[in-house]
Protein backbone atom coordinates (compact mmCIF):
# COMPACT_ATOMS: atom_id res chain seq x y z
CA UNK A 1 0.00 0.00 0.00
CA UNK A 2 1.20 3.36 -0.36
CA UNK A 3 -0.05 6.56 1.73
CA UNK A 4 -3.13 7.40 -0.99
CA UNK A 5 -4.53 3.93 -0.62
CA UNK A 6 -4.20 4.31 3.77
CA UNK A 7 -5.54 7.67 3.06
CA UNK A 8 -8.61 6.40 1.69
CA UNK A 9 -9.12 3.66 4.37
CA UNK A 10 -10.35 6.90 6.94
CA UNK A 11 -13.97 7.88 6.81
CA UNK A 12 -12.97 10.74 8.83
CA UNK A 13 -10.98 12.23 6.34
CA UNK A 14 -13.83 13.11 3.44
CA UNK A 15 -14.62 15.89 5.92
CA UNK A 16 -12.06 16.83 7.96
CA UNK A 17 -7.94 16.85 8.50
CA UNK A 18 -7.05 14.76 11.14
CA UNK A 19 -3.70 15.64 12.61
CA UNK A 20 -3.68 13.91 16.31
CA UNK A 21 -2.66 10.55 16.09
CA UNK A 22 -0.60 11.06 19.25
CA UNK A 23 -3.33 11.09 21.21
CA UNK A 24 -5.94 8.69 19.58
CA UNK A 25 -6.23 6.91 15.65
CA UNK A 26 -9.22 7.21 13.76
CA UNK A 27 -11.09 4.10 12.78
CA UNK A 28 -10.26 2.37 9.15
CA UNK A 29 -12.99 0.59 7.50
CA UNK A 30 -11.14 -2.21 7.80
CA UNK A 31 -11.59 -1.64 12.20
CA UNK A 32 -15.02 -1.50 11.62
CA UNK A 33 -16.10 -4.29 9.79
CA UNK A 34 -13.70 -6.46 11.93
CA UNK A 35 -15.48 -5.01 14.72
CA UNK A 36 -19.00 -5.30 13.38
CA UNK A 37 -17.70 -9.10 12.39
CA UNK A 38 -17.15 -9.97 16.18
CA UNK A 39 -20.07 -8.16 17.72
CA UNK A 40 -22.40 -10.52 15.25
CA UNK A 41 -20.07 -13.39 16.85
CA UNK A 42 -20.68 -12.28 19.96
CA UNK A 43 -24.19 -11.86 19.37
CA UNK A 44 -25.27 -14.67 17.32
CA UNK A 45 -22.37 -16.99 17.62
CA UNK A 46 -20.77 -16.35 21.14
CA UNK A 47 -19.64 -20.26 21.40
CA UNK A 48 -18.01 -20.58 18.63
CA UNK A 49 -16.12 -17.30 19.29
CA UNK A 50 -15.41 -18.19 22.61
CA UNK A 51 -13.52 -21.56 20.81
CA UNK A 52 -11.32 -19.22 18.91
CA UNK A 53 -10.69 -16.49 21.54
CA UNK A 54 -6.89 -16.66 21.13
CA UNK A 55 -6.96 -16.39 17.19
CA UNK A 56 -6.37 -12.55 17.17
CA UNK A 57 -4.59 -12.83 20.61
CA UNK A 58 -1.35 -15.58 18.46
CA UNK A 59 -1.67 -13.36 15.49
CA UNK A 60 -1.48 -9.74 17.20
CA UNK A 61 1.50 -10.84 18.78
CA UNK A 62 3.36 -11.91 15.50
CA UNK A 63 2.34 -8.65 13.71
CA UNK A 64 3.57 -6.58 16.22
CA UNK A 65 6.67 -8.23 16.63
CA UNK A 66 7.49 -8.34 12.89
CA UNK A 67 6.49 -4.47 13.30
CA UNK A 68 9.18 -3.69 15.83
CA UNK A 69 12.17 -6.43 14.70
CA UNK A 70 11.48 -8.81 17.75
CA UNK A 71 10.98 -12.32 18.00
CA UNK A 72 7.34 -13.39 19.17
CA UNK A 73 7.84 -14.93 22.39
CA UNK A 74 9.28 -11.66 23.36
CA UNK A 75 6.52 -10.53 23.32
CA UNK A 76 3.41 -9.96 25.70
CA UNK A 77 -0.18 -8.35 24.82
CA UNK A 78 -1.07 -6.56 28.12
CA UNK A 79 -4.06 -3.55 28.61
CA UNK A 80 -2.05 -0.58 28.38
CA UNK A 81 1.49 1.38 28.11
CA UNK A 82 1.40 1.52 31.90
CA UNK A 83 0.86 -2.09 32.55
CA UNK A 84 4.02 -2.89 30.45
CA UNK A 85 6.32 0.03 31.97
CA UNK A 86 5.23 -1.82 35.51
CA UNK A 87 6.34 -4.92 34.26
CA UNK A 88 9.68 -3.71 33.23
CA UNK A 89 10.13 -1.84 36.53
CA UNK A 90 9.57 -4.86 38.24
CA UNK A 91 11.68 -6.98 36.60
CA UNK A 92 14.63 -4.61 37.48
CA UNK A 93 16.20 -5.22 41.24
CA UNK A 94 16.43 -2.56 43.30
CA UNK A 95 20.27 -2.94 44.52
CA UNK A 96 20.73 -0.88 47.56
CA UNK A 97 22.65 2.40 46.80
CA UNK A 98 21.59 2.14 42.88
CA UNK A 99 19.62 4.70 40.71
CA UNK A 100 17.85 5.39 37.51
CA UNK A 101 18.29 8.02 34.80
CA UNK A 102 15.13 9.49 33.17
CA UNK A 103 15.07 12.27 30.42
CA UNK A 104 12.92 15.20 31.96
CA UNK A 105 10.20 14.80 29.42
CA UNK A 106 9.52 10.94 30.56
CA UNK A 107 5.71 9.95 30.36
CA UNK A 108 4.52 9.99 34.47
CA UNK A 109 4.28 5.88 33.77
CA UNK A 110 8.10 5.72 33.51
CA UNK A 111 8.89 7.11 36.86
CA UNK A 112 5.93 6.90 38.90
CA UNK A 113 6.66 3.02 39.85
CA UNK A 114 10.07 3.84 40.77
CA UNK A 115 8.54 5.73 43.64
CA UNK A 116 6.51 2.81 44.83
CA UNK A 117 7.53 -0.07 47.68
CA UNK A 118 10.18 -1.48 47.46
CA UNK A 119 11.96 0.83 45.21
CA UNK A 120 11.32 4.17 46.99
CA UNK A 121 14.98 4.25 48.10
CA UNK A 122 16.42 3.64 44.80
CA UNK A 123 18.12 7.54 43.27
CA UNK A 124 16.34 9.45 40.94
CA UNK A 125 17.87 11.14 38.30
CA UNK A 126 16.58 13.77 35.58
CA UNK A 127 18.32 15.03 32.42
CA UNK A 128 17.28 18.31 31.34
CA UNK A 129 17.29 19.14 27.53
CA UNK A 130 19.40 21.88 26.26
CA UNK A 131 18.39 23.51 22.43
CA UNK A 132 15.44 21.31 22.32
CA UNK A 133 17.20 18.01 22.66
CA UNK A 134 18.22 15.65 25.43
CA UNK A 135 22.17 15.38 24.41
CA UNK A 136 23.59 12.19 24.88
CA UNK A 137 26.88 13.81 26.58
CA UNK A 138 24.29 14.80 29.33
CA UNK A 139 22.69 11.33 29.84
CA UNK A 140 26.07 9.65 29.43
CA UNK A 141 27.40 12.08 32.74
CA UNK A 142 24.24 11.34 35.06
CA UNK A 143 24.99 7.19 34.35
CA UNK A 144 27.50 5.41 36.78
CA UNK A 145 28.31 1.97 37.92
CA UNK A 146 24.73 2.21 40.32
CA UNK A 147 22.66 2.96 37.54
CA UNK A 148 20.42 0.38 37.43
CA UNK A 149 18.37 1.62 34.63
CA UNK A 150 17.61 4.36 32.06
CA UNK A 151 13.96 4.84 31.50
CA UNK A 152 13.10 7.13 28.29
CA UNK A 153 10.20 7.83 25.83
CA UNK A 154 11.42 7.03 22.47
CA UNK A 155 9.40 10.82 21.30
CA UNK A 156 8.57 13.03 24.12
CA UNK A 157 4.90 13.89 24.06
CA UNK A 158 5.71 17.25 25.39
CA UNK A 159 8.41 18.16 22.74
CA UNK A 160 8.81 15.78 19.71
CA UNK A 161 12.22 15.06 20.21
CA UNK A 162 13.46 11.91 19.68
CA UNK A 163 16.05 9.68 20.98
CA UNK A 164 18.98 7.75 19.44
CA UNK A 165 17.76 4.10 20.98
CA UNK A 166 20.67 2.25 20.10
CA UNK A 167 23.13 5.07 21.27
CA UNK A 168 21.18 5.12 24.29
CA UNK A 169 21.18 1.51 25.03
CA UNK A 170 24.95 1.78 24.36
CA UNK A 171 25.56 4.05 27.21
CA UNK A 172 23.42 1.90 29.62
CA UNK A 173 24.81 -1.13 29.01
CA UNK A 174 28.42 0.40 29.24
CA UNK A 175 27.29 0.80 33.24
CA UNK A 176 25.79 -2.54 33.29
CA UNK A 177 22.29 -0.62 33.53
CA UNK A 178 19.25 -1.65 31.46
CA UNK A 179 17.48 0.08 28.64
CA UNK A 180 13.33 1.13 29.27
CA UNK A 181 11.34 2.37 26.69
CA UNK A 182 8.40 4.43 26.47
CA UNK A 183 7.47 3.84 22.91
CA UNK A 184 3.83 5.56 22.68
CA UNK A 185 4.59 8.16 20.24
CA UNK A 186 7.01 6.05 18.20
CA UNK A 187 5.79 2.29 17.72
CA UNK A 188 3.47 2.45 13.91
CA UNK A 189 5.18 5.85 13.02
CA UNK A 190 8.97 5.43 13.31
CA UNK A 191 11.23 1.66 11.88
CA UNK A 192 12.40 0.27 14.66
CA UNK A 193 14.41 -2.59 15.72
CA UNK A 194 14.88 -3.43 18.72
CA UNK A 195 17.53 -6.13 18.50
CA UNK A 196 19.65 -3.96 16.09
CA UNK A 197 19.03 -0.73 18.65
CA UNK A 198 19.79 -3.56 21.78
CA UNK A 199 16.45 -2.28 23.72
CA UNK A 200 15.93 -4.22 27.04
CA UNK A 201 12.41 -3.45 27.60
CA UNK A 202 9.75 -1.61 25.41
CA UNK A 203 6.35 -0.77 26.13
CA UNK A 204 3.29 0.46 24.56
CA UNK A 205 -0.38 1.04 23.19
CA UNK A 206 -2.51 0.25 20.26
CA UNK A 207 -4.60 3.26 20.24
CA UNK A 208 -2.59 5.84 18.54
CA UNK A 209 0.03 5.62 15.84
CA UNK A 210 -0.47 1.62 15.53
CA UNK A 211 -4.09 2.60 14.06
CA UNK A 212 -5.83 0.11 17.02
CA UNK A 213 -7.85 0.66 19.96
CA UNK A 214 -7.74 1.76 23.82
CA UNK A 215 -7.13 -1.12 26.27
CA UNK A 216 -4.61 -2.83 24.75
CA UNK A 217 -1.25 -2.68 24.60
CA UNK A 218 2.18 -3.99 23.69
CA UNK A 219 5.37 -5.00 25.89
CA UNK A 220 9.00 -6.29 24.83
CA UNK A 221 11.40 -8.00 26.79
CA UNK A 222 14.43 -9.61 24.97
CA UNK A 223 15.08 -13.08 25.53
CA UNK A 224 18.04 -12.37 28.25
CA UNK A 225 15.34 -11.47 30.65
CA UNK A 226 13.22 -13.77 29.93
CA UNK A 227 14.27 -16.49 32.04
CA UNK A 228 12.92 -14.46 35.62
CA UNK A 229 9.96 -15.47 37.34
CA UNK A 230 7.38 -13.22 36.15
CA UNK A 231 6.06 -10.26 39.27
CA UNK A 232 2.11 -11.39 38.58
CA UNK A 233 0.88 -14.61 37.99
CA UNK A 234 -3.00 -15.77 36.75
CA UNK A 235 -5.04 -18.26 34.86
CA UNK A 236 -3.55 -21.03 33.02
CA UNK A 237 -2.53 -19.60 29.52
CA UNK A 238 0.79 -18.49 31.49
CA UNK A 239 1.99 -21.63 32.93
CA UNK A 240 3.47 -24.97 30.67
CA UNK A 241 0.87 -27.12 29.03
CA UNK A 242 1.54 -29.99 30.59
CA UNK A 243 0.27 -28.86 33.90
CA UNK A 244 -2.73 -26.46 33.49
CA UNK A 245 -4.75 -26.75 36.17
CA UNK A 246 -2.04 -27.67 38.89
CA UNK A 247 -2.87 -25.38 41.85
CA UNK A 248 0.18 -26.59 43.87
CA UNK A 249 3.06 -25.37 41.52
CA UNK A 250 3.63 -22.61 39.21
CA UNK A 251 5.77 -23.41 36.16
CA UNK A 252 5.74 -21.10 33.96
CA UNK A 253 5.93 -21.25 29.76
CA UNK A 254 8.90 -19.84 28.53
CA UNK A 255 8.86 -16.82 26.98
CA UNK A 256 6.36 -13.77 27.42
CA UNK A 257 3.41 -15.91 27.61
CA UNK A 258 4.38 -15.68 31.21
CA UNK A 259 3.21 -12.32 31.45
CA UNK A 260 -0.18 -12.72 30.63
CA UNK A 261 -2.47 -13.22 33.40
CA UNK A 262 -6.48 -13.46 31.72
CA UNK A 263 -8.17 -13.14 29.12
CA UNK A 264 -7.46 -10.58 26.57
CA UNK A 265 -9.64 -7.23 25.48
CA UNK A 266 -11.09 -9.47 22.31
CA UNK A 267 -12.72 -6.57 20.60
CA UNK A 268 -10.00 -4.36 21.28
CA UNK A 269 -7.84 -7.18 19.65
CA UNK A 270 -10.27 -7.34 16.38
CA UNK A 271 -10.45 -3.51 16.48
CA UNK A 272 -6.28 -3.22 16.66
CA UNK A 273 -4.85 -6.10 14.15
CA UNK A 274 -6.46 -4.26 11.09
CA UNK A 275 -4.42 -1.47 11.87
CA UNK A 276 -1.03 -3.26 11.99
CA UNK A 277 -2.08 -5.35 9.10
CA UNK A 278 -2.38 -1.61 7.57
CA UNK A 279 1.15 -0.48 8.35
CA UNK A 280 3.08 -3.86 7.76
CA UNK A 281 1.73 -3.90 4.21
CA UNK A 282 2.73 -0.02 3.71
CA UNK A 283 6.23 -0.97 5.20
CA UNK A 284 7.72 0.84 8.16
CA UNK A 285 10.34 2.94 6.15
CA UNK A 286 7.32 4.15 3.60
CA UNK A 287 5.02 4.98 7.08
CA UNK A 288 8.52 7.23 8.73
CA UNK A 289 9.30 8.92 5.08
CA UNK A 290 5.87 10.28 5.21
CA UNK A 291 5.27 10.84 8.53
CA UNK A 292 9.19 12.74 8.79
CA UNK A 293 8.12 14.93 5.30
CA UNK A 294 4.60 16.02 6.91
CA UNK A 295 6.22 16.92 10.15
CA UNK A 296 8.85 18.90 8.81
CA UNK A 297 6.57 20.37 7.01
CA UNK A 298 4.50 21.67 9.27
CA UNK A 299 7.66 22.75 11.77
CA UNK A 300 8.89 24.75 8.52
CA UNK A 301 4.84 26.29 8.02
CA UNK A 302 4.64 26.51 12.18
CA UNK A 303 7.90 28.78 11.72
CA UNK A 304 7.36 30.64 9.27
CA UNK A 305 4.16 31.94 11.36
CA UNK A 306 6.19 32.34 14.35
CA UNK A 307 4.85 30.09 16.58
CA UNK A 308 7.36 28.83 19.24
CA UNK A 309 7.67 24.90 18.05
CA UNK A 310 9.35 23.12 20.40
CA UNK A 311 9.98 19.93 18.44
CA UNK A 312 13.59 19.85 16.37
CA UNK A 313 14.02 20.23 12.86
CA UNK A 314 16.65 17.81 12.20
CA UNK A 315 14.50 14.33 10.90
CA UNK A 316 16.81 12.23 12.96
CA UNK A 317 15.63 14.07 16.22
CA UNK A 318 11.75 14.11 15.46
CA UNK A 319 8.86 11.88 14.87
CA UNK A 320 5.15 12.56 13.96
CA UNK A 321 4.66 14.81 17.40
CA UNK A 322 5.22 19.02 16.06
CA UNK A 323 4.89 20.76 19.39
CA UNK A 324 4.62 24.59 20.35
CA UNK A 325 3.74 26.41 23.15
CA UNK A 326 1.12 29.24 23.13
CA UNK A 327 -0.80 31.15 25.76
CA UNK A 328 -4.05 30.62 23.62
CA UNK A 329 -3.39 27.24 22.35
CA UNK A 330 -7.47 26.39 23.77
CA UNK A 331 -8.22 28.93 21.43
CA UNK A 332 -6.71 27.32 18.53
CA UNK A 333 -7.82 24.35 19.43
CA UNK A 334 -11.11 25.48 19.37
CA UNK A 335 -11.10 27.50 16.27
CA UNK A 336 -9.68 24.77 14.13
CA UNK A 337 -12.09 21.94 15.36
CA UNK A 338 -14.99 24.35 14.38
CA UNK A 339 -13.02 24.38 10.87
CA UNK A 340 -12.71 20.61 10.86
CA UNK A 341 -9.09 20.54 11.42
CA UNK A 342 -8.03 18.35 14.48
CA UNK A 343 -5.22 18.77 17.04
CA UNK A 344 -4.67 19.20 20.38
CA UNK A 345 -3.77 21.51 23.65
CA UNK A 346 -2.85 20.79 26.40
CA UNK A 347 -2.37 24.52 28.49
CA UNK A 348 0.00 26.18 26.96
CA UNK A 349 1.12 23.24 24.86
CA UNK A 350 -0.45 23.01 21.27
CA UNK A 351 0.10 19.79 19.17
CA UNK A 352 0.10 18.87 15.47
CA UNK A 353 0.49 15.12 14.90
CA UNK A 354 0.58 14.24 11.16
CA UNK A 355 0.49 10.14 9.80
CA UNK A 356 0.99 8.19 7.11
CA UNK A 357 -3.03 8.80 6.21
CA UNK A 358 -2.20 12.64 5.79
CA UNK A 359 -0.79 14.34 3.01
CA UNK A 360 0.64 18.20 2.83
CA UNK A 361 -3.04 19.77 1.58
CA UNK A 362 -4.30 18.71 5.25
CA UNK A 363 -0.92 20.23 6.97
CA UNK A 364 -2.05 23.55 4.07
CA UNK A 365 -5.54 23.32 5.90
CA UNK A 366 -4.11 23.66 9.61
CA UNK A 367 -2.23 26.61 8.12
CA UNK A 368 -4.47 28.48 6.31
CA UNK A 369 -6.41 28.34 9.95
CA UNK A 370 -3.82 29.33 11.38
CA UNK A 371 -3.84 32.31 9.59
CA UNK A 372 -7.15 32.91 9.69
CA UNK A 373 -6.63 32.95 13.44
CA UNK A 374 -3.92 35.10 13.86
CA UNK A 375 -5.50 37.45 11.88
CA UNK A 376 -8.96 37.63 13.54
CA UNK A 377 -6.76 38.11 16.87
Amino acid sequence: MNPSEVRSLFPILEKRAYLFSGGIAPTTTRSLRALQQHIDYLTYDADDLYMHTLDDFVELRRLFAELIGAAEDEIAITDCTGTGANLAVEMVEPLPGSNVVFDESAYPSAAYPWMLPPRAHVERRFVKGRDGLIHLDDLSAAIDDRTIAVSISHVSQETGFRHDLAAVAKLAHQHGAVLLVDAMQSTGALRIDVHAQDVDFLATGAMKWLLGSAGVGFFYAAKRHLERMPPHAGGQGAVTDDRPWDLREFKPKEGAERFHVGMPNLIGLAGTKPGLEILLETGMDAVEAQVLDLSGYCIAGMRERSLNVLTPMQPEHRAGVVAATMEDASKLWEFLYQRGVDTFYHGSLFRVDPHVFNNREDIDRFLEGVDAYLAQR
